[in-house]
């Protein structure tokens, strides 16, 4: 169990109105790239036209080139592209994948768990072969988006409380900040306990947490070495 978590460091949280009401930033911390990676919500919500042009403006601001959809099969992707232009654009020009990842699963269960990860080295590889800047959202921006986010922090040099941290941005900032609230502590540990599962109980192993979390890649996900080092490559300043 992780104690109250610090606020990120060695990132600069641009954190406007429109980012909090479209869960919206970047990722970008430790040896990370500015400009090059964005975790969001969904993109629309039809009974929020309001959040839904703060995250027009946030995309084009940002010059998102690529998705990678979490939540959507194909049905989904053109039920979206069918109510958003850049969406569209992106979608008919391939540069949209949608895997459709279910989230609440066992991770104790073979089959379940595979799937999940081999859907996770997809996402990996389409962001290899797609030119950014790229977002990544599911559909609350929180757990699904949030468990890729903490593996790609982790793989970049970040510190398991500032991960945890970026988590807890997405139900607030004030709600992150808010370190004696109890609720900030057990939702903390949702995307802690997450990772120490993946990581088969090494979480509290800070020293080596980089190259944990790089061992999760290769071995469970089954990212290949040469694609984790272009990875790595493309998104490191």
């Amino acid at each position: 169990m992780i104690d109250q978590p610090y606020r990120i460091t060695g990132m600069k949280i641009e954190y406007s109105a429109d980012n909090e009401i479209a869960n919206f930033r970047e990722i970008c911390m430790g040896s990370m790239a500015g400009g090059m990676l964005y975790r969001g919500s969904y993109p629309i919500m039809s009974m929020d036209p309001e959040r839904d042009r703060a995250y027009d403006r946030l995309v084009k601001k940002t010059k998102i080139t690529c998705v990678v959809n979490l939540s959507d099969n194909e049905s989904g992707l053109e039920t979206t592209a069918s109510s958003l232009h850049w969406y569209r654009e992106l979608l008919d020009a391939g540069k949209i994948i949608g895997l459709d990842i279910r989230f609440l699963f066992d991770f104790d269960k073979e089959d379940e768990y595979g799937t999940f990860k081999s859907k996770l080295r997809q996402a990996f590889q389409f962001m290899i072969t797609h030119a950014g800047p790229c977002l990544i959202h599911c559909n609350a921006g929180t757990d699904r988006t949030g468990f890729l986010a903490a593996i790609i922090e982790g793989l970049f040099g970040a510190e398991i409380e500032d991960i945890v941290y970026d988590y807890l941005l997405s139900h607030g900032k004030e709600f992150a900040d808010d370190r004696e609230n109890e609720l900030n502590f057990t939702t903390g540990n949702i995307i802690y306990n997450q990772l120490n599962t993946a990581l088969g109980g090494k979480i509290y192993d800070k020293k080596n947490f980089k190259e944990n979390i790089e061992n999760y890649i290769i071995s469970e996900i089954g990212l290949p070495e040469i694609e984790l080092y272009r990875f790595k490559k493309k998104f490191t300043l």
